[in-house]
């Protein structure tokens, strides 16, 4: 019942109306990918988890996994796996190593121009935040949050993120998800991608205020290259 009635929900949410996609759902991303079931019970879940088969990745994902409807017991009880599975595992410091190669491996197949993928994206604060809150969420509630922004302040205030990465990376994430924003308001192909046609970057520059489709260009490079600085100064530090 609840694999049809999960297919249901992403036939619904990927579906293309007069006003545009609700949410782009791809059921791909789950550990057993195409094969497995769609909904698997609790327990199950929670067994993958601690007999040690949950990948790192895996985990990265649950930081940001929240209840969006539901009974308040089953709805507690739920996210109280998905919190086990998240922050119950021991934090290792190769754990920041193997997150920042993860990053890595994500933008080789992704231009300079992804405003998600690329060097410097919105990915390399995500992973910030990710990584952060796997290695003190065991003991910080505070920080399990499944907002970016959130989770940000959290860690900043929680003292797990200095007041300059934290002004940054998240001004940096905003920009970017607000170009990301003005570019499927044009209903351009490439979602994620800085348009290199001049008139389509026109375009992209007057919805955010550009006089110049260039200043847009260079603001837009300077905001990656400050993200993957800072990316790699957070995880420089916790990998030591």
């Amino acid at each position: 019942f609840f694999s049809q009635l999960g297919q249901r929900i992403i036939t619904f949410a990927n579906r293309i109306g007069p006003y545009g996609q609700l949410f782009e759902v791809d059921p791909r991303l789950r550990p057993t990918g195409r094969s497995g079931m769609l909904a698997v019970p609790l327990d199950e879940f929670r067994r993958y988890f601690t007999e040690g088969a949950g990948q790192l990745w895996e985990r990265q994902a649950l930081c940001k996994g929240r209840i969006v409807y539901g009974e308040t017991a089953a709805a507690g009880n739920a996210m109280a796996v998905v919190t086990e599975a998240a922050y119950g595992p021991a934090w290792r410091t190769s754990d920041a190593e193997a997150i920042r190669q993860m990053r890595f491996r994500l933008e080789e197949s992704a231009s300079k121009r992804n405003l998600k993928r690329g060097p410097g994206g919105t990915v390399d604060v995500e992973f910030v935040v990710q990584m952060l809150q796997l290695r003190h969420g065991g003991e910080h509630r505070k920080v399990r949050l499944p907002g970016t922004f959130d989770a940000l302040v959290a860690l900043h205030d929680s003292g797990f993120l200095t007041g300059e990465d934290y002004v940054q990376l998240s001004q940096g994430y905003r920009f970017l998800r607000n170009v990301e924003a003005r570019i499927r308001l044009m209903n351009a192909s490439g979602r994620h991608e800085l348009p290199t046609d001049p008139v389509e970057l026109s375009k992209l520059a007057f919805l955010l205020g550009y006089s110049d489709a260039n200043a847009l260009v260079r603001e837009t490079f300077k905001v990656f290259d400050e993200n993957r600085s800072r990316f790699q100064r957070v995880f420089e530090l916790a990998s030591e």
